[in-house]
């Protein structure tokens, strides 16, 4: 009775959420001057990527395409999405993957994939796909993939995690951390943008996935969250940033590049975490 009783008021609480936070696609929640931030990082790789290769060989450009991963699923998605040719994110909540489903369904020239993941003994598999193929006017190239992976703590475990300022723990979100690095192993990325839960864990998980020492890494909400700032003091150094914000919360963006290639080989539950 109590589970169930527990439920009703989750999904009346995340009606209420999505009431007063559901944005158009092509808006993400963040301050513009953060959004522009990103962008001009975006959009100075690809010119230079388009200088380097056009002076080699026009065809190979083609074949270059700019790959980003984002934690932490939502208006984001489809916003910076557009300015690169593969983008992938990750989300733990069952509830906002079917709400993702609906911001696709809204963008018809869009082509997306939400993956519904589980995992076993042997790794992570596909349980169940949505997908939407871009209309046949559609002048996007960009491939947008969205893996759900839930977190591994539920019920009582998660609720006691939550009370009592643990809400983002590695150990409440394993699954979700690690996912890029078992099931992207092989991958690169150029761009990394953490916009979820556990925000410095998984920026240490990501670390072996960035594309070479100049990558970028975004991390969003700096402001108030002291807790984020391990990540600069023992594995990335910030390049940039954009503090003022007018963001809800306290915003804040930093852009991140690693602090060497050698960074990274620590397991992760070795790390003093302030909050595990």
């Amino acid at each position: 009775m109590f589970m169930f009783i527990f439920n009703i008021i989750k999904r009346i609480c995340w009606e209420v959420y999505l009431l007063f936070t559901r944005l158009p696609p092509n808006q993400a929640w963040m301050d513009p001057r953060e959004q522009a931030l990103m962008v001009k990082y975006i959009q100075e790789y690809k010119n230079e990527n388009r200088t380097q290769c056009e002076a080699m060989n026009e065809f190979l450009f083609s074949k270059r395409p700019i790959s980003m991963v984002e934690y932490g699923a939502g208006s984001s998605t489809f916003f910076f999405s557009t300015y690169v040719d593969h983008y992938i994110s990750i989300e733990h909540s069952l509830d906002y993957c079917r709400e993702l489903e609906r911001m696709a369904a809204s963008q018809p020239q869009r082509s997306v994939k939400i993956f519904y993941m589980g995992r076993n003994s042997v790794g992570f598999y596909i349980k169940s796909t949505y997908e939407q193929n871009a209309s046949s006017q559609s002048q996007s190239s960009s491939q947008i993939e969205i893996y759900c992976v839930p977190r591994n703590a539920y019920s009582f475990t998660a609720y006691r995690l939550w009370a009592t300022g643990g809400r983002s723990t590695y150990r409440m979100y394993r699954d979700y951390v690690d996912f890029l690095s078992v099931y992207f192993r092989e991958r690169k990325f150029d761009f990394v943008f953490i916009d979820g839960r556990a925000r410095p864990q998984v920026a240490y998980a990501v670390l072996k996935q960035l594309n070479g020492s100049h990558a970028k890494l975004f991390i969003h909400d700096w402001n108030q969250r002291k807790e984020y700032h391990i990540v600069e003091q023992e594995f990335y150094n910030i390049v940039d940033q954009q503090i003022e914000s007018n963001q809800v919360g306290g915003g804040g963006l930093v852009v991140l590049e690693k602090k060497s290639e050698h960074i990274g080989e620590r397991n992760i539950n070795d790390i003093q975490w302030q909050h595990g």
